[in-house]
C-alpha cells in the first residue's frame, strides 16, 4: 500500500499537469485579439450536465449502483447543436482506470460493469435546457459527442459552431488562447486563457503541449482560427496529462458523430409493470362449535 506521503505526491503532481506553466506578457495587439476572440466564440462553449450511474463488482459481488452529477464545458460543433467534450470528463470508467493502480489488491478486483448517463442536457449561455443523449464515444482521443434530443413540434435553437474545417498550423512558442467558461458557482462567464505551445508529440499522432489547459474547450490562433480541442492523452487507458488534439482528428470522428446524432434515439425504456400486493388472508382463528340443542 502506497503511503499517504506518495498519493499527496501523486495528486499535486496531477494537479500541476493541469495548470499553466507560465503567464506570458501579451503585446497590445495580442490582448485586443483574445478579446475579440472571446466575444465572437464565447456561446460556441456551453455546459454539458448529467447523471452517470456507476454499477461496480468487486470479484464476483455487485456492488450498490453509484451516481455522480456531471457538470463540464462543451464545444458546439455544428448548427444542429451536436457538441464535444473530454470523455474522461464525464466517464468515472476512465478516471477509475487511472487509479485502479493506487488502490492495491482491491483495485485489481474492482471492474465497472457499466455506465449508464441519464438527465443528459445542454445548458446553452441564456440558461436555456435542452434535452440531449450521448451518440459517440472515442476513448482513444477522450472524445465525448453530445446532441440535443428534440421532441417533434419543439421549439428550436440557435447553436454557435466553431468551425473545425478552417483549422490553423501549430508554432512552437506561438500566443494561442483557449475559450472557456466558468463554473456555475462563477456564473458561467466566458473565460480566455493565452497559452503558448511549447513542444509537439508526433507519435502515435500528433498532439500539441501546451501551458495552459481547460479540458473540453477550443484553442484559437490570434486570427480566430481553430488550433484543436483540449482533452487528455490516453496512454494503455490511463491520462498521461491534457493535450491540445488538433481540430482535424476531432473533425474526423465529428462527422461520424453527426450521422449518429441524425438517427432517431433509441426508445426508451419501458417501466416494468407493477404487480398488485398479493391479497391477505384473513385468519379466521379455529371453527367455533354452536352449543347443542336442549
Amino acid at each position: 500500500m502506497k503511503s499517504p506521503v506518495r498519493s499527496l505526491a501523486l495528486l499535486l503532481a496531477i494537479s500541476l499537469c493541469s495548470a499553466p506553466v507560465t503567464l506570458h506578457a501579451l503585446t497590445e495587439s495580442e490582448a485586443k485579439a483574445g478579446r475579440d476572440l472571446v466575444m465572437r466564440c464565447a456561446n460556441s462553449i456551453i455546459g454539458i450536465e448529467m447523471v452517470v450511474t456507476v454499477k461496480m463488482t468487486m470479484g464476483d459481488r455487485a456492488l450498490p449502483p453509484r451516481e455522480n452529477k456531471i457538470d463540464v464545458n462543451g464545444t458546439v460543433l455544428n448548427a444542429a447543436g451536436l457538441t464535444v467534450t473530454s470523455l474522461t470528463a464525464i466517464d468515472p470508467r476512465m478516471q477509475f482506470e487511472a487509479m485502479r493502480g493506487t488502490m492495491g489488491p482491491a483495485g485489481a478486483r474492482m471492474e465497472i460493469s457499466e455506465t449508464d448517463f441519464k438527465e443528459v442536457k445542454l445548458r446553452l449561455t441564456d440558461g436555456t435546457e435542452i434535452p440531449a443523449r450521448v451518440v459517440l464515444k472515442d476513448g482513444d482521443l477522450d472524445l465525448a459527442f453530445i446532441a440535443p434530443e428534440l421532441e417533434a413540434g419543439a421549439a428550436k435553437h440557435e447553436f454557435s459552431p466553431v468551425k473545425l474545417s478552417d483549422a490553423s498550423e501549430g508554432t512552437l512558442l506561438s500566443t494561442y488562447f483557449t475559450v472557456a467558461r466558468a463554473s456555475k458557482a462563477l456564473q458561467r462567464v466566458p473565460v480566455v486563457v493565452p497559452t503558448l505551445i511549447i513542444g509537439t508529440v508526433e507519435k502515435p499522432r500528433r498532439v500539441f503541449l501546451v501551458t495552459a489547459q481547460q479540458l473540453g474547450c477550443p484553442v484559437f490562433d490570434l486570427n480566430g482560427r481553430i488550433l484543436g480541442l483540449n482533452l487528455h492523452h490516453l496512454s494503455s487507458g490511463r491520462s498521461s496529462g491534457i493535450v491540445v488534439l488538433p481540430a482535424a482528428d476531432v473533425d474526423e470522428i465529428a462527422q461520424q458523430a453527426a450521422v449518429e446524432a441524425a438517427k432517431p434515439p433509441p426508445p426508451k425504456p419501458k417501466p416494468e409493470p407493477v404487480s398488485p400486493p398479493p391479497e391477505k388472508k384473513v385468519d379466521a382463528g379455529p371453527p367455533v362449535e354452536s352449543a347443542p340443542k336442549k
